[in-house]
């Protein structure tokens, strides 16, 4: 694929991908922007198939679909291609292990029958210069042992260096491919594995366990106005606002689009609360620029939902009630959270 793009024939697929993105008014990001040149290339069947039943669908192009084809048509494939990577690598390393074993092994079994020999030849009778050779004899057998035991630590020892290098690197793919490429938080997959783990703990340890889903007011409204890239640079915005609030043992997470989420294991429902105002003040009392132009854009705001787990229940039934909480803060003003039991609380929508 690579290498027809640096053709005149690359010229064509980007146009041609360019035209379709716009014709179906997605966001050219770099994500989006490999999807639609490989499907333009015809370069991937798998993905070309359900991009072309996704398009004769006739219907909005989601990003949640969109972000789904990338993660399991690019991110799933540069993973397993670091794992067979190290895969290889790692066989490699032990081969040359096991053939600096059997040499030493070797050597061993030759150092034996050396020590055999003189064991044998040695008696009363035994002349000097006899003694002589058989004591040069075994010098020379244990020289060779000290070089082969030398070789077999240094092996050993760069063969250790090399797995830990293997096992970081395979360490940064498995991180990226967890992370939102546009915001550095966590992304849908990492989101899932941090409520299972967090919901495991909650029910293994009796800790409590809270989970905060935020969505941005008007995001289409800004988009539609402002452009994609100013979009880009409001849902980055959000994003770091909901880290500066979150612990370290928290996971924040762009769960789709414009919404986002915190996994919060071990934290009640006051401190997820305090956490949910303080991100929707945050983002309330910054206004935006838009960066090309240092143009005042004006204030955003968010709503927010917070939940906290209920013993023996499901995930999907939390973020269902979380997100429940959160409908109802765009039903009541928007710029506020509700949380469990509320009808809505924060400020008023500005």
């Amino acid at each position: 694929m690579s290498g027809r793009l640096q053709t005149s024939e690359g010229i064509d697929i980007a146009r041609k991908a360019l035209d379709l993105m716009a014709e179906r008014s997605v966001p050219p990001t770099p994500q989006n922007y490999a999807l639609f040149t490989h499907y333009a290339a015809d370069s991937n069947a798998g993905l070309c198939e359900e991009m072309r039943e996704a398009l004769d669908a006739g219907g909005p192009l989601e990003p949640a679909l969109l972000e789904d084809l990338y993660d399991r048509h690019f991110t799933f494939k540069r993973i397993q291609d670091a794992v067979m990577e190290v895969g290889g690598a790692m066989s490699r390393e032990l081969g040359a292990v096991v053939k600096t074993l059997e040499a030493a092994e070797r050597d061993t079994v030759a150092y034996g029958q050396v020590l055999a020999g003189a064991s044998g030849e040695l008696n009363e009778a035994t002349d000097a210069a006899s003694v002589k050779r058989m004591i040069e004899g075994l010098v020379a057998a244990t020289a060779r042992m000290q070089r082969r035991s030398r070789d077999l630590e240094k092996r050993l020892q760069e063969t250790s260096q090399e797995v830990s290098l293997l096992k970081t690197n395979l360490e940064k793919v498995r991180e990226e491919s967890m992370t939102d490429a546009l915001t550095g938080v966590a992304n849908r997959k990492r989101f899932d594995e941090a409520m299972r783990a967090a919901r495991r703990e909650a029910d293994l340890k009796n800790v409590p366990m809270s989970l905060i889903m935020c969505d941005i007011d008007h995001f289409k409204r800004f988009n539609d106005t402002w452009g994609h890239q100013t979009g880009d640079q409001i849902i980055r915005f959000v994003a770091a606002c909901l880290a500066r609030y979150s612990k370290d043992y928290h996971v924040v997470a762009r769960y789709g689009g414009e919404e986002f989420a915190i996994v919060l294991p071990r934290t009640q429902m006051e401190e997820a609360r305090t956490i949910a105002e303080k991100v929707r003040a945050t983002v309330e009392s910054k206004r935006l620029l838009r960066k090309s132009t240092n143009e005042d854009l004006g204030n955003i705001t968010v709503s927010l939902g917070v939940s906290q787990y209920r013993e023996g229940e499901s995930i999907e039934a939390l973020i269902e009630r979380c997100d429940t909480n959160l409908y109802k803060s765009k039903q009541t003003g928007r710029n506020r959270y509700t949380a469990d039991g509320d009808r809505g609380t924060g400020a008023v929508a500005a």
